[in-house]
């Protein structure tokens, strides 16, 4: 652009102009199929027009370009279950492992380097527990701590070897256990019981329960200063933790089956299909068409995507783009269809 404004000063000021940006960013939005294309609310435009159309269009074209099938590879892992799988987690860090937890009360793990080869993916399964697998986590900053959850009551802590698990102690909680958050020395749980409890895993004490809910706990996401959880009851609760109390309590119209956190902003999947995006005061900023038939079962969702796994058997990957920094969202969706729920697909 620094050229061009002295070789054409008539080119440079066309691109520069409201009508060349306007053209622009009615491309990107066009998309070249119904299944690229992004339809915006008069909300979403007014907050489009101010952030400008030049980076709101590069955005936009940049997410759309991730999201092409030359970016993208499909893997089917063979794994040792021959229950369904309920919970998966690939783990951060350098470690290239995925673990994956099924109904027939094993966690299998997954060497991801073997990924595109001839050998077997599956490198340990894991038996330890005596009841379904709902919850596989691991410590924020200790990529080698790992927690389970199960239907047995027992939650157990490992360490990642080379490959395997290895059992270094376990909580009994007298409850099934549907969900969990791994933080730096505590373990946030939600039972089957209705409450949520913390577990400093230093002083190995529960800290705290909060009963906040009339059914089951199925979700959990925590910050330094907040823990919300979802439950049965289709409540969605927010707690205060530096003030020790309640913060609110929104009864949602359908059941929030998973709920994420990633500053400033907490995801809600739930059984209408919807993903809906809340601020810091529980008050929804946008909703997202999911275009699942079923209710969704489950969400994964970090700064660059959100996938999703519902109960009609279809997985969807969602790429949102500039949404931290200017509380402006678009979800571009890549169908991904999921053939058997004891098959773990990777992407």
């Amino acid at each position: 652009m620094r050229v061009v404004r002295f070789v054409s000063r008539y080119f440079f000021d066309f691109l520069n102009s409201q009508d060349f940006w306007e053209m622009r960013f009615a491309s990107s939005l066009a998309g070249s199929d119904s299944n690229n294309s992004i339809q915006l609310t008069n909300l979403e435009m007014s907050r489009i027009h101010e952030i400008g159309l030049p980076y709101a269009s590069s955005q936009i074209e940049m997410g759309k370009s991730l999201s092409s099938k030359s970016y993208t590879k499909q893997f089917t892992v063979p794994g040792n279950h021959y229950g369904d799988v309920h919970c998966i987690k690939i783990l951060a860090g350098d470690s290239k492992i995925a673990l994956s937890g099924s109904r027939d009360k094993t966690i299998c793990v997954y060497d991801l380097s073997m990924l595109g080869t001839k050998e077997n993916c599956v490198v340990n399964t894991n038996s330890d527990h005596n009841g379904w697998i709902w919850t596989i986590d691991q410590e924020d900053n200790n990529f080698s701590k790992i927690v389970s959850g199960s239907w047995d009551s027992f939650i157990n802590f490992y360490e990642l070897g080379r490959g395997d698990l290895e059992k270094v102690a376990e909580l009994p909680v007298h409850s099934a256990i549907l969900c969990t958050r791994y933080e730096t020395n505590m373990l946030l749980y939600g039972t089957y019981s209705k409450y949520v409890a913390g577990y400093d895993t230093r002083s190995g004490k529960v800290e705290f329960k909060l009963k906040h809910h009339n059914k089951p706990v199925l979700s959990i996401a925590a910050s330094p200063n907040y823990i919300w959880s979802s439950g049965e009851d289709y409540a969605l609760t927010c707690y205060d933790r530096r003030a020790k109390k309640l913060l609110k309590r929104i009864r949602m119209e359908r059941i929030s089956s998973s709920i994420s956190f990633t500053e400033p902003y907490l995801w809600v999947a739930g059984y209408d299909g919807y993903i809906k995006c809340f601020n810091n005061e529980m008050k929804i900023v946008s909703k997202f068409e999911t275009g699942h038939s079923q209710p969704i079962l489950d969400m994964a969702h970090n700064m660059g995507a959100t996938a999703t796994a519902c109960k009609d058997g279809g997985s969807r990957c969602f790429l949102q783009t500039f949404i931290l920094k200017h509380g402006i969202a678009f979800l571009l969706i890549i169908q991904l269809p999921v053939l058997t729920t004891r098959t773990v697909y990777l992407w």
